[in-house]
C-alpha cells in the first residue's frame, strides 16, 4: 500500500506539472523577465541636441568675444544645431562660417515684427548659395512667441502665417526648407485658441513648434509648462499642427529669478535633468530640441558663465553628445533581449545602437532631484540614492562598459570615461543614478 500510494502521488504530481505547462495557473506566468527591445541609432539621440545663441546681439559676448568664446565653445560642445535671427553681414557671415566649417546649421527666426520677410528669404537664398552643398540655414521659423508680442491677436498671426508660408513655398529656391508652425509661450491656452480662428494653420507648416519650459524634472507629471503634462502640451498643438512631425525650439533651467510656474535650479540639478530631458522628449516623439541658451545674456539660462566658462549643463550634454555620436554609414538597428531585476522602480530607459553594433542602453531615475526654486536661489538638491539593479542578457557581451556623462570626475560621475569594464558576461550589478548611466553592451 504504502509503495502504491507513493508511485500514484509522483504520477499525480507529474500530471500536474504537465497541466501547468500547458494551462499556467492564474497569476502564474512563464516568462523569465527578458524582454526584446528594438534600438533606436545613436546618431539620434546626439543629433537631437540643439541651442539657442544671440549672434545678432552684437554688444554682447555674443559678438564682443565671438572669437574666442561663443565660436570655440559651440564646435566643443559638439552641437550641429543654433536657433538664431539675422543680423548684420559679419554676423550672418558668421553663419556661414559655422556651417561650412563646423556642420552648426541655422534655425532662422523670422523678424519679430513680421515684417521684412522678402528681404529675410532674398538673404537666406544668398546665404545657401555660397555653398549649395553645406547650406547654412536648415529651418525657417515665423516670428516668435507672437501670443505675447501681439496679445493674442489671432486673425493678424494667422494672416501672417499665410503671408509667412507663401512666400518661402512659391520660390523654387526655399520650398525645400520645411517651415515651422508659431512658437507660443502658452502651452495650456495659446494653441488651442488659435486653432478656433486660424481653420488653416496646418497648412502652414511643416513642423510643429513647441516651447515647453516648466523648470521641473523631465519626468513630472506636470513637465509641459503652465501645469500640464508634456503629452498634454503636445496634443494641444497639434490642434493646429495635426500630426506633422514636432520639434521643441525653447527648453532649459534657469539657476536663479525663481518665479511662480518656473523654479529656478542649481547647475548640479541641471545637469542632472538636462540629458534626461533629451531622451524624454525623443520618447513623446520630439525630435530636435534647442536649449536656452549657450552664454547668460540678460537671463541665467545659460549653459556658460559669463567668461565662456563652462557649467555643468554644459558639460552634461557635451559628454552626451560625445558617447552618441554615430556619424557615416546608415544602418538598421537590431534588437536585444536584456531584463533588469532589483529595485526597479522609478527607472526610466531607452535602447540606441552604433553601427559597430554596441548597443547604448540609458538607465536613470525619473525622480525630482530640487525642491523649492519659486524664489530667487532658494532651491534646494534632493540627494536620491541609487538603486542596486541587475542586467542580464541572454548572451553574453564581450564587454560591457559603464559611464556617468553628466558628470566629469566621480563620484557623481567620469564623463566619457567608463567607470565600468565588465568582460565576456552576461549578467552585471548596476548602481542607477538620478542621472543617465550608459551601458554600453558589445556583443
Amino acid at each position: 500500500m504504502f509503495v502504491k500510494f507513493s508511485l500514484e502521488k509522483k504520477s499525480l504530481v507529474i500530471f500536474y506539472l504537465f497541466l501547468f505547462t500547458i494551462f499556467p495557473y492564474p497569476g502564474i506566468t512563464q516568462t523569465t523577465g527578458f524582454i526584446s527591445v528594438k534600438a533606436i541609432k545613436s546618431s539620434v539621440a546626439a543629433n537631437a541636441v540643439g541651442v539657442n545663441t544671440h549672434l545678432n546681439y552684437t554688444n554682447t559676448v555674443y559678438g564682443t568675444r565671438y572669437e574666442d568664446i561663443i565660436k570655440p565653445r559651440l564646435i566643443e560642445l559638439g552641437t550641429r544645431h543654433i536657433r538664431d535671427h539675422f543680423g548684420d553681414r559679419t554676423v550672418n557671415e558668421r553663419y556661414v562660417e559655422l556651417a561650412h566649417n563646423s556642420g552648426i546649421k541655422l534655425l532662422l527666426i523670422s523678424p519679430d515684427g513680421g515684417n521684412d520677410l522678402d528681404h529675410t528669404k532674398q538673404e537666406i537664398i544668398r546665404l545657401n548659395k555660397i555653398n549649395p552643398a553645406k547650406p547654412v540655414v536648415e529651418l525657417i521659423e515665423p516670428a516668435n512667441e507672437r501670443d505675447n508680442g501681439w496679445k493674442q491677436d489671432w486673425t493678424k498671426l494667422c494672416l501672417y502665417l499665410e503671408n509667412f508660408n507663401k512666400t518661402y513655398k512659391s520660390d523654387s529656391l526655399t520650398r525645400s526648407i520645411p517651415l515651422l508652425g508659431p512658437s507660443f509661450a502658452n502651452t495650456k491656452n495659446s494653441a488651442l485658441e488659435f486653432s478656433k480662428v486660424c481653420k488653416n494653420a496646418p497648412g502652414y507648416m511643416d513642423l510643429a513648434n513647441l516651447h515647453a519650459y516648466s523648470g521641473l524634472y523631465p519626468e513630472s507629471p506636470v513637465s509641459g509648462g503652465w501645469g500640464i503634462s508634456l503629452n498634454q502640451a503636445i496634443e494641444n498643438y497639434k490642434s493646429i499642427s495635426r500630426q506633422k512631425p514636432i520639434i521643441e525650439t525653447e527648453c532649459g533651467y534657469k539657476m536663479s529669478e525663481g518665479a511662480s510656474g518656473h523654479p529656478a535650479v542649481s547647475e548640479i540639478t541641471a545637469a542632472k535633468y538636462s540629458p534626461r530631458l533629451v531622451l524624454e522628449r525623443l520618447k513623446a516623439g520630439v525630435k530636435l530640441i534647442y536649449f536656452y541658451q549657450l552664454i547668460n545674456d540678460s537671463e541665467n539660462f545659460g549653459l556658460l558663465n559669463n567668461d565662456g566658462t563652462p557649467r555643468l549643463q554644459f558639460k552634461a550634454l557635451k559628454n552626451f553628445i560625445t558617447l552618441m555620436k554615430d556619424e557615416g554609414g546608415d544602418f538598421v538597428p537590431a534588437t536585444l533581449q536584456y531584463k533588469i531585476e532589483g529595485d526597479t522602480g522609478k527607472i526610466s530607459r531607452m535602447l540606441f545602437q552604433k553601427k559597430t553594433g554596441a548597443f547604448m542602453l540609458i538607465l536613470w531615475q525619473g525622480i525630482d532631484g530640487s525642491t523649492d526654486g519659486y524664489k530667487d536661489n532658494d532651491y534646494k538638491e534632493v540627494i536620491n540614492p541609487d538603486k542596486k539593479i541587475k542586467l542580464s542578457l541572454t548572451k553574453k557581451a564581450a564587454n560591457i562598459k559603464v559611464y556617468c556623462p553628466s558628470f566629469e570626475q566621480l563620484p557623481l560621475g567620469s564623463g566619457t570615461q567608463s567607470i565600468k569594464t565588465f568582460t565576456n558576461t552576461s549578467a552585471v550589478n548596476l548602481s542607477v543614478p538620478d542621472h543617465i548611466l550608459v551601458v554600453e553592451i558589445n556583443p
